[in-house]
């Protein structure tokens, strides 16, 4: 299938120069044996750090999407898909590597029609660690937790397909036109936008895979780093967590889960000092009339139950061959 490759960016010239060249020969490599098309696109979301005119003077065959201001990464992929000539978006961040033969093994996936995304192995740049897999999701003290990964196990098919409650924004492959009729990523969910927009996915009954045979190598964070202290990345991640909840947890039961875990940690959480969560629910509640029609529209084309998807990733882990990490 033809693929587009897009790129945000800001403030990311070097990191441009140090890794825009493997993703120009994985997608070369991509193309030549069916003469698929391609092409990849950067979007340059106002970094104001020269990166348009090296752009155009090293790498003219890219095209090139310029804001006029600084949007953020949710507006600037959206940018991307919108420009995007073909049917699947690979999207990467501008510290991403990608190793040769990494695309093929992801597009694979989409002659199913019900598959949303495919999200591919990270390793940092050294290659010495496993960095993200599949990304598991459990249900626990009113919570989606979506921190672990996994991987497959040695010896095991690495073509059979694999579930993955995320889509990671990092490095994955989505189809377009799936993409496009969610709406993309969600700014109230900086920070787990990917996890969000993964779980609207799944709830429209689409499926998101983990393709262990698609490798890039990623040290996180170079970028957001740069721009966000590592508290500010704290506060707003819990935010965006909390409201995903409240936009997407429909089932009574988990729902009142959900409830019962905010008051506990209000009336708890000043003995810990933890005012980041006061700050998370007070800034949530301010955007309560948007989470509410979010929250109304999502059950309008929910085809997929949280308890059906929490079943069917359930089964999965006991069943796959694969291990945690």
């Amino acid at each position: 299938m033809d693929l587009s490759v897009v790129i945000p960016t800001w403030k990311g010239r070097e990191l441009l120069e140090a890794y825009l060249p493997s993703v120009d020969a994985a997608v070369r490599e991509y193309r030549q044996p069916g003469g698929r098309a391609t092409e990849i696109i950067v979007v340059e979301d106002a970094g104001g750090d020269g990166t348009p005119r090296w752009l155009r003077d090293n790498h003219p065959g890219i095209r090139l999407i310029e804001h006029d201001r600084n949007r953020g990464f949710c507006a600037a992929c959206q940018s991307g898909f919108e420009a995007a000539r073909f049917p699947l978006v690979l999207l990467l961040n501008n510290d991403v590597r990608l190793k040769p033969g990494c695309i093929a093994p992801m597009a694979g996936h989409f002659t199913d029609a019900s598959v949303f995304a495919v999200t591919g192995k990270l390793l940092n740049q050294a290659e010495d660690q496993f960095c993200n897999g599949g990304k598991v999701a459990c249900f626990r003290r009113g919570m989606w937790s979506t921190y672990q990964n996994y991987d497959v196990m040695p010896g095991a098919d690495a073509a059979q397909p694999l579930l993955s409650f995320t889509a990671i924004g990092a490095f994955s492959l989505y189809d377009r036109a799936k993409f496009l009729d969610l709406s993309g990523f969600d700014p109230l969910t900086a920070m787990v936008e990917d996890v969000e927009l993964s779980y609207r996915a799944w709830k429209r009954g689409w499926l998101v895979r983990y393709e262990p045979r698609g490798v890039a190598c990623h040290d996180a964070s170079q970028t957001m780093g740069r721009r966000y202290g590592r508290r500010s990345l704290d506060k707003v991640s819990r935010r965006s967590r909390i409201l995903m909840h409240w936009m997407l947890l429909h089932d009574p039961r988990m729902f009142r889960k959900h409830q019962l875990l905010i008051a506990a940690r209000l009336l708890t959480g000043w003995l810990a000092l933890d005012y980041r969560f006061y700050w998370a629910v007070a800034t949530g509640l301010a955007n309560l009339p948007a989470i509410l029609e979010k929250r109304r529209a999502a059950r309008k084309t929910m085809r997929r139950t949280d308890r059906e998807l929490l079943d069917m990733l359930q089964h999965f882990y006991r069943t796959a061959p694969i291990v945690f990490h």
